[in-house]
């Protein structure tokens, strides 16, 4: 697959995030030009096109129409930073956009702060007995929704994933913190 599906969107979840049908949703995607990625039977979309679906979204409930919205000119997100994208339609500056570039990369996050805010996730859905689908877990672990599925039980970084159930046509899974053996001490 050409994008890495830890980026991808399930369409699905785009019904309901503009709560509107699938017909509606695969209008707006015509309109947009937009080519939902297809992995097995589910369809995804990038940030970028969630992007532009957002903007049409507001567009309509603002009182217009699919006909009669324009965009704005593009832009891409990559991570913290918003590049405006040249499509021939305006004038960039190459030194504006390498400049964004160095200020993107010099305000990259820190893996290790990356890490920190990953455990600090997985620390609250295990305190807070919240209920994870599977892509969301997916997205915390830093793995593929296969890789996470494989398995009824499995753990990492110190916690226990368990399957528990269905959360719409997802698996659920619960968060629990790994139970250390205690140790022998020899007298």
């Amino acid at each position: 697959m050409a994008k890495d599906s830890a980026e991808l969107i399930p369409v699905s979840q785009l019904q309901e995030r503009y709560n509107i049908k699938r017909s509606a949703l695969y209008n707006r995607l015509s309109a947009l030009e937009l080519q939902p990625t297809k992995v097995g039977r589910r369809a995804f979309v990038t940030p970028a096109d969630v992007v532009r679906l957002d903007a049409l979204g507001d567009h309509i409930e603002a009182g217009g129409t699919i006909h009669d919205f324009t965009e704005q000119p593009k832009t891409v997100e990559t991570g913290a930073l918003t590049i405006p994208v040249d499509d021939g339609t305006a004038p960039i500056s190459q030194n504006a956009n390498f400049a964004a570039f160095l200020n993107a990369f010099a305000t990259q996050p820190d893996p290790l702060q990356l890490l920190m805010n990953r455990l600090d996730l997985l620390e609250k859905a295990a305190t807070h007995e919240w209920l994870l689908p599977t892509s969301d877990l997916s997205m915390a672990l830093g793995l593929s929704r296969r890789s996470v599925g494989k398995y009824p039980k499995f753990e990492r970084y110190g916690f226990v994933f368990t399957k528990v159930g269905q959360m719409g046509t997802e698996t659920s899974w619960r968060v629990q913190k790994a139970v250390k053996p205690k140790k022998k001490f020899k007298r």
